[in-house]
């Protein structure tokens, strides 16, 4: 039984192992490894990515080219670290693993940081939208939730216990009523505003990329 549970286990964990390698066993075979060290560097991963390749690769008896592989890391990591490509890499909300060479990193830094403003600013404008909607969505329940609880109340079966407690739901529903048309006209004013900076920084931006 314990040999059986054994071998149930090493099999369960073999299966996972294998469901979290970086390669298959065909490319690991097919061997491009300046294609793959590019991949992974146009793409911001550490060259030391090159270990969890050999770590997928060893049990299909393939050793990486480690010189060819990082040849194509090279190459590909300028690439990312390109200016352009920094904006992008902000703007998207990815964060970057420091990776670039020292004559790159300023120029990508600085590009970087200004695709994170203009990311945050639009993150902040889709929060603000969100938050309105559901007010709004959730608004309309309470409405309706106050309206069904007061006719409810006339049900001439009620108990009072029943109706006291219909009473303190309508009120508690006549709070979050209160509150909620008081908060939407507030995150509409604030949308407004994080709308215009978002045009703002938009419009600066693309007068200096002219």
């Amino acid at each position: 039984m314990i040999g059986r549970f054994a071998a149930t286990l090493l099999a369960l964990v073999s299966l996972a192992c294998a469901d979290h390698a970086t390669m298959s066993e065909s490319q690991c075979t097919a061997g491009d490894w300046q294609t793959i060290g590019y991949r992974d560097g146009a793409i911001g991963l550490r060259s030391t990515r090159l270990l969890a390749h050999q770590d997928a690769c060893v049990p299909h008896d393939v050793i990486p080219q480690r010189d060819q592989y990082m040849l194509g890391w090279r190459e590909g990591i300028r690439e990312f670290c390109d200016p352009d490509n920094a904006f992008q890499v902000g703007r998207s909300g990815r964060v970057h693993r420091n990776v670039c060479p020292a004559d790159q990193r300023d120029d990508f830094l600085a590009a970087y940081k200004e695709g994170r403003k203009l990311h945050l600013a639009e993150a902040a404008v889709f929060e603000l939208e969100e938050r309105i909607q559901s007010s709004r969505m959730r608004l309309q329940v309470v409405e309706q939730e106050i309206v069904e609880s007061a006719t409810a109340q006339l049900n001439p079966v009620l108990t009072p216990a029943q109706r006291i407690e219909l009473v303190a739901k309508v009120q508690r529903l006549d709070d979050e009523r209160r509150s909620l048309e008081a908060e939407i006209p507030q995150l509409e004013a604030e949308l407004v505003l994080r709308t215009n900076e978002l045009e703002e920084l938009s419009q600066s931006m693309a007068s200096l990329s002219l």
